[in-house]
């Protein structure tokens, strides 16, 4: 089996652009894969057609190893959020592809699964949301959805104008609100974009303590490494990173300072399934916790959950809620969500089958969020 075609689709969805990565064989065997990225989608699509693509095209898709080999460790510049993005986008639709020649989920290429649903946290939930109230109304009508577990970045609720202690006040009091309107036994997490100073990040920390979150992730820039050592000191809150650290080499360093409980790679991100597993498994010899971050579509959602399936130090995973629609309107079989789980198949590959004829219906649209 070789690789004949590769082909990327952008579609809008709700804040951003899907990617969809389509890999063709002379088997008549496609693989389906997402290389979602905001902000940076045509650099991402050119970066597939016009490098990766002639590197694949006429190779075996099974070779993933070589392939990342050759596309992010022998590349000189050693890549960043752009072009591992496109290598993500491809590697999935290449174990896709395996699966489905071989009648096998993926997790079964990952060691088997040791669970049949995977735990996940909602997010995207409160995107209409602006004021305290309108976020704890929010916060319940999700966990009438049955999702046991929520995140957000409470700092919304504040002004640009805003300084950082008043902030950092309106966004303990959107948590305040948050947890109050869903109740003692629904976990919170909380999302900060880095936007903290540490000082900041400390006075949030300790006035969030009462109400018992998750999690406490990305409070300061991912860069202020002395900041995080001092905030994991003196925080009982568990601290969670990782999404804007690409590959087990840039992992290898956050694992090593030991200021984190929980990680978060992102595998449309970081280099695929194969390089999310490792990370994963160089983690469990930390004794932290796996929580993949996963800001993007219906099938980096359920690549995802293929390596969840896996590891014996998985948490929690991230699912946008407007996956719920995305992947009925894009797939003619796809993923279960029950009751704040996301069900594993036994189908082949992904376990996802595109929609051809609406996929191909582009709706791209140019605009930015920063």
């Amino acid at each position: 089996m070789i690789i004949t075609d590769i082909k990327t689709y952008k579609h809008f969805s709700v804040w951003r652009n899907l990617i969809f990565v389509i890999i063709e064989t002379d088997e008549g065997i496609s693989g389906v894969g997402e290389a979602t990225i905001r902000n940076k989608e045509m650099a991402v699509t050119e970066a597939i057609e016009h490098h990766l693509k002639p590197m694949l095209l006429g190779t075996s898709p099974f070779n993933i190893e070589q392939f990342f080999q050759k596309a992010f460790l022998k590349d000189a510049w050693r890549n960043g959020a752009v072009f591992n993005t496109a290598i993500s986008g491809i590697e999935m639709a290449m174990w896709d592809i395996m699966g489905k020649k071989a009648g096998l989920p993926v997790y079964n290429f990952l060691g088997g699964k040791l669970q049949d649903k995977i735990f996940l946290y909602a997010n995207t939930w409160f995107m209409k949301a602006k004021t305290i109230d309108e976020f704890a109304l929010a916060a319940k009508d999700t966990v009438a959805l049955g999702f046991k577990a929520l995140k957000w970045d409470p700092l919304k609720v504040a002004k640009s104008e805003d300084s950082e202690r008043v902030t950092v006040q309106k966004g303990l009091d959107c948590l305040k609100a948050v947890r109050e309107a869903v109740g003692p036994s629904i976990e919170l997490g909380i999302e900060l974009h880095g936007s903290l100073t540490f000082d900041g990040s400390l006075q949030y920390a300790k006035g969030a303590e009462p109400y018992h979150p998750m999690f406490l992730e990305e409070p300061m820039h991912p860069d202020d490494r002395q900041g995080y050592l001092k905030l994991s000191k003196l925080s009982l809150l568990p601290i969670a990173a990782g999404e804007r650290y690409f590959t087990r080499f840039a992992h290898r360093q956050i694992y090593e300072d030991g200021y984190l409980s929980i990680i978060q790679p992102d595998l449309t991100h970081c280099g695929g399934i194969f390089e999310t597993k490792k990370m994963a498994a160089m983690a469990e010899t930390y004794f932290l916790k796996f929580a993949p971050h996963n800001s993007g579509g219906p099938v980096g959602t359920i690549a995802s959950a293929m390596v969840d399936a896996t590891c014996p130090n998985f948490f929690i995973q991230e699912f946008s809620i407007e996956n719920l629609d995305l992947k009925d309107r894009f797939f003619e079989e796809s993923f279960k969500v029950e009751d704040g789980y996301l069900i594993l198949s036994d189908l082949p590959g992904l376990g996802m089958v595109p929609n051809m004829d609406v996929i191909k219906e582009e709706t791209y649209r140019h605009f930015q969020t920063f």
